[in-house]
């Protein structure tokens, strides 16, 4: 899937999440809606094999930002007394180089790593009381990877596209702080070997109630992902851990 049709898809999928909002608001009473955009100002740790070249990923934040090419994140869910419905969307475009002197007197080699990611959840829910909700779901995963290196003796590139499907399961904890504060804890669990061998998910967050439609939202989002695919040349392999802050401004109706 080219970078420009991938792009597509993502909008296409973000607006097709959010399009109940308006429609479903005229319906019953019952159901609520929030939409929430939000910066997760993550930093990526972990490891990226393609065929035989593996690199490894140590991205702080700061990093990141000076490699981003484009990044699209944004949440929706539609709730009641007992059921919730939610989906999250994280597309990620990165890529960077770095010279490494040689041992011998030489020209420098350069790396070369770029990874092209969209990761969109949709996940249903149960409330078994007022502050835990079960949750059931799974994450699609687009992923095309390259490795390069060039220079002195080098001159190898390998490239890899992946999609996949994770099946989760988790736990969501809400708990009112006050009349306007609340704390939000979730985790969830997934893979199982049906895409990635492992995965899981944790993230708390302390939300301000601002007015009846706008939210403020901080938490801090952990996202692990051990994935295992393909042969030959052809194998991609990535263990990568996505942590960090997050930000998001929620409209709720």
């Amino acid at each position: 899937m080219s970078p420009r049709f991938r792009l597509i898809v993502v909008l296409i999928s973000f607006a097709a999440l959010t399009a109940p909002t308006a429609s479903a608001q005229s319906g019953s009473g019952d159901w609520q809606f929030a939409i929430a955009p939000y910066l997760w100002a993550a930093g990526m740790d972990g490891t990226m094999a393609i065929g035989e070249m593996e690199q490894d990923i140590d991205y702080p934040f700061s990093d990141v930002i000076s490699d981003l090419d484009f990044a699209l994140m944004g949440h929706f869910d539609m709730r009641n007394e007992r059921w919730v419905i939610s989906s999250d969307l994280v597309y990620v475009d990165l890529g960077r180089s770095q010279n490494v002197d040689p041992i011998e007197p030489g020209d420098p080699t350069t790396f070369t790593a770029g990874m092209d990611m969209v990761l969109l959840e949709l996940v249903g829910g149960y409330r078994v009381s007022p502050v835990f909700t079960l949750l059931a779901g799974g994450r699609w995963v687009d992923m095309t990877a390259e490795l390069g290196a060039t220079g002195g003796l080098e001159d190898h590139h390998a490239e890899a596209s992946k999609d996949w499907i994770d099946p989760l399961i988790g736990v969501h904890a809400f708990v009112p702080l006050s009349e306007n504060w609340w704390l939000g804890l979730r985790g969830d669990v997934g893979g199982f070997g049906v895409g990635s061998e492992l995965t899981w998910q944790a993230y708390a967050d302390l939300g301000w109630q601002v007015s009846d439609l706008v939210a403020i939202i901080l938490g801090y989002h952990v996202l692990d992902i051990d994935y295992e695919g393909g042969a030959g040349p052809l194998t991609a392999n990535l263990d990568l851990m996505i942590s960090g802050p997050q930000l998001g401004v929620a409209f709720r109706f």
